[in-house]
Parts: C-alpha cells; structure tokens; sequence
C-alpha cells in the first residue's frame, strides 16, 4: 500500500457516521437510503471544479431494486449541475490496488474509532496500521474532522452540520 500511495497523487476523502448519537440510517429510513445520501455528500465535496471522474465503488450488497450506480451519478451530478461523474462502477475490493488502499485507509480510520470506544488493543499490528497510515497522511490521528493535501475526513453529525449530511444533502 505504501508504494501505491508514494508513488500517486491521491486524495482520500472519508465520512465516519457512528451510529450514536447521530445515526444516518434512522435518518434516511433504510440503510441503503443513507449510504446513498452519505456517499453523494462525499463525492460533492471531493469533486474539483471542472474535474470529471469515474467512481470505482467497493461492491457493497444492495437489495435487486436498488439503482445505486444511476442514482449515485444522477443525484451528484444533478447537484453540481454539470457533469462531474462520468460513470459509477462497483468492483470486489480484491479487483484492483487502489480498492485494495481504500480498504486499508478505511480500515485504518474505523480502527482509531474502535480503540478509542475500548474495543481493540492499541499495540496490535492493525494499530501500528492505523498509525503509520496517519502519520503517512500528516494527521496524529483520524478521531476528529481533518483536511490536509491528501485527506478530507468529516464527522457525520445531521444535527449541527448541515454541510456535511443535513439539508442540503438532496432530500
């Protein structure tokens, strides 16, 4: 991983919603409702002016009727009233290197989350992870809103921020 993020200009953008105090899915009704809304809010702020994009999404198992690629590109770029998303491809997170850094930028960033709730052990190897990646990312930790060149981490919280999943969200 740390060879495909040297030797690339990468931007890792990132939402964390814990389920207490603001939870997304009550929020939005169903679970796929909410990673639809969190995930168009994540794409609004990650697109550049001008910049059009392809997304290469983790296959994340929705119900047969969910129209999750259509929805996703229409809603964003419907909301940035231009084409900003080109199109919207779901992959096994196995099918490329760069879901594979995804998976562990995630990983590491839940995994700050999970020691601080008590829930894991800071001397594991996860934990040496989750530290390195923040360091590699200029942040002493992923346990609060962040933005530096490579890293844009928000806070879901629908009660006070508005710009991060509140109405502005495309309700």
């Amino acid at each position: 991983m740390d060879t495909v993020l040297a030797d690339s200009d990468f931007r890792f953008f990132c939402c964390v919603a814990a389920r207490d105090p603001a939870d997304p899915v009550a929020r939005f009704a169903d679970p796929w409702t909410a990673y639809l809304k969190l995930f168009e809010r994540l794409l609004i702020g990650a697109i550049r002016p001008g910049e059009i994009t392809t997304v290469l999404a983790d296959n994340y198992s929705t119900p047969d009727h969910d129209l999750l690629e259509e929805d996703l590109k229409s809603n964003v770029n419907r909301r940035l009233r231009r084409l900003g998303i080109a199109s919207v491809v779901r992959l096994d997170s196995r099918a490329t290197d760069g879901l594979q850094a995804v998976d562990v930028l995630t990983s590491a960033i839940a995994f700050h989350h999970r020691l601080t709730a008590g829930l894991a052990g800071s001397r594991s190897p996860k934990a040496l992870l989750a530290d390195h990646v923040a360091q590699r990312c200029g942040v002493p930790d992923f346990l609060t809103e962040r933005k530096t060149a490579c890293l844009g981490l928000r806070m879901y919280d629908h009660a006070s921020r508005p710009g991060i999943a509140g109405p502005d969200v495309g309700e």
